[in-house]
């Protein structure tokens, strides 16, 4: 088996500049053993794996739908983010 990925497959599997950089994103969505859960980027790079009511990356996550995350900052706001390219 190769270790490499083959040009079409990676060509299909990649959308160059879809990810921000600049601040929170979220990677991902899946379900675990224990129920949703999602994956966070910061701008600082730091990955973090999140379920609801989990404090991560200076937000708590609220829910997580099958596309979005909805999160609470720390002044009380509500945010959403959804998975880039949905």
């Amino acid at each position: 088996m190769s270790e490499t990925t083959p040009a079409l497959a990676a060509d299909h599997a990649t959308l160059a500049g879809i990810l921000p950089l600049n601040g929170l994103t979220l990677i991902g969505i899946f379900n675990s053993h224990d129920g949703p859960a999602a994956l966070l980027r910061s701008s600082r790079g730091q990955i973090a794996r999140a379920t609801p009511g989990a404090q991560v990356l200076g937000v708590t996550v609220t829910a997580i739908g099958d596309t979005s995350v909805m999160l609470l900052d720390v002044a009380g706001s509500t945010h959403a983010l959804a998975v880039p390219g949905s």
